[in-house]
């Protein structure tokens, strides 16, 4: 397994997000975690990558536990990790290619002829290496999704997480980002976990699939098993439905009390 958590609690304050929460992710292929809005999808990338930690329980990434990793110990592990952020987290005043060559100037001590090789192999990877020198604002949204990714494969991480890579994206751009996801985690060799809630692409390149609901995992397995479960709470997410143990009206006391109350 590339990543455990075992016996995971995690809460914002008083507000519980996962109680005994146990997964495993295995190591190459493209693991899904999908689900509702709230469920915390993005958070389990959060404690994967060390920047929260459990109440009680532990998270193993790549054979090390992340509680027993100092500052400096998180740092260097976190070089084996890449990340592609839900809203891209370009350095505005950066070009595509110094967003690109940061983490590689961040974290090795390269020649800036080497570093500038590897940066235009990552950028052709993406099909971006013609606007290296664009700056971000000059950038459509599926260009600055590619360039964000370019720039979590920069360092040939072990592992690449994706926080909604599909969301505010045209069909066409979508499709590339899809294409991307699963020719770049087969020809590097990585392991890649999706957060997403856009059901048919996730299901498209997964190899494994979390589905959660109120913090647990709720169905799991191939796509194809996923798809065809009959648990309401997943076939409600998937299917898409309005209205089912997901209620549509939020909790209320009785409409005849709240018009009695108006009036006083």
């Amino acid at each position: 397994m590339l990543v455990a958590l075992n016996s995971v609690d995690f809460s914002y304050a008083d507000t519980p997000v996962y109680e005994s929460l146990d997964l495993k992710i295995p190591r190459g292929g493209i693991t899904v975690i999908m689900g509702p809005s709230g469920c915390g999808k993005s958070t389990l990338l959060s404690l994967i990558g060390g920047r929260l930690q459990p109440r009680c329980g532990n998270v193993v990434v790549d054979d090390v536990e992340i509680q027993s990793l100092d500052k400096r110990g998180l740092y260097h592990l976190r070089r084996r990790m890449g990340m592609l952020f839900q809203f891209n987290a370009l350095l505005s005043e950066l070009s595509v290619f110094e967003n690109v060559a940061f983490p590689i100037r961040e974290h090795t001590d390269l020649s800036a002829e080497l570093i500038e090789h590897l940066v235009k192999i990552k950028l052709e990877m993406v099909g971006l290496r013609g606007a290296s020198q664009l700056m971000p604002s000059e950038l459509s949204g599926g260009m600055a999704r590619r360039v964000a990714l370019a720039r979590a494969i920069a360092l040939d991480p072990v592992l690449v997480m994706y926080d909604e890579p599909f969301t505010g994206l045209d069909p066409i751009s979508k499709g590339v980002i899809v294409q991307l996801i699963r020719e770049l985690n087969d020809a590097l060799g990585m392991s890649s976990i999706v957060v997403t809630q856009d059901v048919a692409e996730g299901l498209s390149i997964a190899d494994y699939v979390f589905v959660f609901a109120a913090g647990e995992v709720i169905v799991e397995g191939t796509p194809e098993a996923v798809n065809a479960t009959l648990r309401p709470d997943a076939r409600q997410f998937l299917d898409g439905l309005p209205d089912g143990p997901v209620a549509y009206h939020y909790p209320a006391s009785d409409y005849q009390v709240d018009l009695f109350q108006g009036e006083s």
